[in-house]
């Protein structure tokens, strides 16, 4: 297809403009150089009429204009003037030819007669009288305020017309190639231009979700192509990392999930083959559906992580009493680390009731696992503390435990989906891997943070800062299913 590609369209676009460029250039010097040989050319026409008529006034005195013409032409003779004089009366009539043009006499058109009679001089070219141009100039020679003559001086333009007429030759024979020099220099140009994109489209297309750890070729020129490859590269690499973690996620979601599934089955064909009475069969029963509960948590919360991905956690936001909400997480703490003789304590650094803009059942959700993690994962006898600090309209919510710790190595990873360190990787404790992904889900979706501080057999502190004006406006406020809370209700009790 004619100018189908890039580089045919620069190469043409380059040889249109370089070509209108010099076409515009080459006529305006033409044009300069017509008008500047001409108006020398009518210099001199002008001061030989000057010479004539100041030089000789005495000859147009003379009344035999036999002898006033006889005096001029010796004058004329004399001063070596190639070019042509003759004289006319007042009324425009010839009264002699000094000079004519080949035996011809200069005309006198209409235009000169009026400029004449006007009291101005006249110039023209006449090219259609003689065999070569000539340029005339008719000049109204006074006496006392009248026009007693009419002095006319001409010269052949014949080599002005011959130095235009071959400008204008060779600027038609040289077109050509000096297109087709363009032409060539502009495919080159473009083809060197162009080739960074080149080395960029097959880079790329040698890309593929198997291979996505290559990188476009940068030049080491901050251009606008080199910015576009960075730019690629940093896509490819947040790509790179979305797909490694997809597939960490598949593998991680399907070993989560077929565990169970195994169990189920396998409980379910003993039963069939081996079960005897009502009760084993109750046993099995009672087995399977733990095993599907715990599936209904997995799925439950692959389901709101999914949403965080999407930005489509909703939130139902309302002001509630903040201290209120972590009275209702102490009692709950202290219920549940009853069995296991910890300590729960509440310290607010504040002297009034806080209230915030956020979703009290979803920042329940996470107090709740953080609290639940605390209490887990401390050997009993031990302590945990919830304070809470408002500074500059952010709370800061901090649960800490003198429990196990987290090593420095799990430490940057307690919050990717289905990471469990090696001390909780106890099916029994029922734990999904997902409840501190989550957590981070949702204070995220508040423009909130949460960070953590652990030392190995000294404990760990979870900090969560939300701001009391609540999350952006642009954050929907539709409500979370109920089911979800009903999914962490479960797993706080399981």
């Amino acid at each position: 297809m004619f100018l189908g590609s890039i580089r045919q369209r620069l190469t043409a676009w380059y040889v249109l403009s370089l070509g209108l460029i010099l076409l515009t250039v080459s006529l305006f010097w033409y044009v300069t150089l017509s008008r500047s040989l001409t108006m020398q050319m009518d210099e001199s026409l002008h001061e030989t009429a000057k010479v004539v008529e100041l030089g000789h006034l005495q000859a147009l005195d003379i009344i035999d204009p036999e002898q006033a013409c006889a005096l001029l032409e010796v004058y004329s003779y004399s001063q070596d003037w190639l070019g042509y004089v003759q004289l006319r009366d007042s009324a425009g009539e010839i009264a002699c030819i000094i000079q004519g043009v080949n035996g011809k006499a200069l005309p006198f058109g209409v235009d000169a007669g009026k400029a004449v009679n006007s009291g101005s001089v006249h110039y023209e070219t006449e090219s259609t009288a003689f065999s070569f141009p000539v340029r005339m100039l008719s000049v109204p020679v006074y006496r006392q305020d009248k026009i007693v003559r009419i002095l006319q001086v001409g010269q052949s333009s014949f080599a002005l017309e011959q130095i235009l007429r071959q400008l204008r030759t060779i600027s038609i024979f040289l077109s050509p190639f000096v297109v087709l020099i363009l032409t060539a220099f502009g495919w080159f140009l473009a083809g060197r231009v162009l080739t960074p994109i080149v080395d960029i489209t097959s880079a790329a297309q040698k890309i593929t979700a198997e291979k996505l750890n290559r990188r476009l070729p940068v030049n080491d020129t901050d251009d606008e192509i080199a910015r576009l490859a960075q730019t690629f590269n940093l896509m490819l690499g947040r790509l790179e990392e979305s797909f490694v973690r997809i597939r960490r996620f598949s593998g991680d979601a399907s070993h989560e999930l077929r565990t169970p599934l195994a169990i189920i089955k396998g409980e379910t064909e003993v039963a069939l083959r081996w079960a005897k009475s009502d009760a084993e069969l109750r046993t099995v029963l009672e087995s399977n559906l733990e095993e599907i509960d715990r599936m209904d948590r997995i799925v439950g919360d692959l389901l709101s992580l999914a949403r965080s991905d999407s930005s489509k956690l909703h939130l139902n936001i309302a002001k509630f009493s903040l201290t209120d909400l972590l009275q209702d997480i102490w009692m709950s703490g202290k219920v549940l680390a009853e069995q296991s003789g910890h300590s729960v304590h509440l310290d607010y650094a504040v002297t009034s009731e806080i209230f915030i803009d956020g979703d009290q059942l979803q920042l329940y959700r996470v107090m709740i696992n953080i609290l639940t993690n605390a209490i887990k994962y401390t050997p009993s006898g031990g302590r945990i503390d919830i304070r809470l600090v408002v500074q500059e309209r952010r709370a800061k919510i901090e649960i800490a435990d003198t429990g196990l710790g987290i090593s420095p190595e799990d430490l940057p990873h307690i919050f990717e989906r289905f990471y469990r360190i090696d001390s909780a990787r106890n099916r029994d404790q029922g734990g999904t891997g997902l409840g501190l992904a989550i957590v981070k889900a949702i204070v995220a979706a508040h423009d909130g943070t949460i960070t953590v501080e652990s030392a190995v057999g000294e404990g760990t502190i979870f900090s969560v800062e939300l701001p009391l004006d609540g999350p952006p406006k642009k954050i929907k406020t539709d409500r979370i299913p109920f089911r979800l809370y009903l999914t962490t209700i479960s797993l706080v009790i399981k």
